[in-house]
């Protein structure tokens, strides 16, 4: 595997327990769910839900395993060794082995990886997972490889990503102080340091465990992400064959676009 950016490396490998207390917390969990009937729904309407479905840095597997529930032959890459051993183990706990397969994948190189597996009928990037780790061309490669291993009738969706909008309003709003937020047994304090000339957050995170009434130190992490906005990102997958089909507040919800929310966006491949 390629070298990985030094913040994405320290982030979901070297301290990827940390955030690991965050992606399979319960609530999160039951937000992967949600977002996996969502996704359902919007494969079946496009007719995409007959062939395989790549998750592109599926974490622990937390939407792609629902999916696999669900009936879906799913594939899923991360670049983190703990976290697919994990997402395989649930799958084989779960009785979807059979339809859910993990493997170690930089998404840079998902081509090479998913070799055995493609074409695909669908690639998800979920919860900024994917775009924006890297510089505008590394991203540009990303959408380029997933059309590429993908069928012609195959649909990408960006759900739950964080979007330019979203944060230009989140400062606005509220400023960029400190939020508290509780997952399951851990509590984290987060801080998002937003540059609007760059279009760059950095996310600085500290984490404690409740004990007995007190919160104890276990963990600080962070990282750097760039935000695009729905236009440039728009332009963005344009340049690699993806249009833009709707875009929705939610995946189970009406049509339509808020800065208020996460992004959810649906592409499909442009007609030639």
């Amino acid at each position: 595997m390629r070298a990985v950016n030094e913040k994405v490396q320290e982030y979901f490998i070297a301290k990827g327990e940390l955030f690991r207390l965050i992606m399979d917390s319960t609530i999160m969990m039951e937000r992967g769910k949600k977002l996996a009937r969502g996704i359902a729904r919007q494969l079946m309407i496009l007719g995409c839900n007959k062939g395989r479905v790549l998750d592109v840095g599926c974490g622990t597997g937390r939407v792609a395993i629902p999916l696999a529930e669900m009936g879906f032959n799913v594939v899923g890459i991360d670049i983190s060794p703990t976290y697919i051993d994990i997402a395989n183990r649930r799958a084989r706990e779960r009785n979807v082995e059979d339809r859910a397969s993990f493997i170690v994948c930089d998404a840079r190189d998902m081509g090479t990886c998913t070799s055995s597996y493609k074409p695909f009928s669908a690639v998800l990037f979920v919860w900024s997972s994917v775009i924006g780790y890297y510089d505008e061309s590394i991203d540009s490669k990303i959408f380029s490889e997933a059309y590429n291993i993908s069928t012609d009738r195959a649909a990408l969706i960006i759900a739950d990503a964080i979007c330019k909008e979203y944060m230009i309003l989140h400062q606005y709003l509220f400023g960029m102080t400190k939020k508290v937020y509780e997952y399951d047994n851990t509590v984290v304090m987060e801080r998002l340091l937003y540059n609007p000339a760059t279009g760059n957050v950095m996310i600085k995170q500290e984490f404690y465990e409740k004990r007995k009434g007190d919160l104890m130190f276990i963990g600080d992490a962070h990282f750097e992400l760039h935000l695009y906005s729905l236009d440039e990102l728009n332009k963005l997958a344009n340049k690699s064959g993806w249009c833009l089909y709707k875009v929705l507040t939610d995946l189970d919800g009406e049509v339509g676009y808020s800065p208020f929310t996460t992004l959810n966006a649906v592409f499909v491949k442009c007609k030639k």
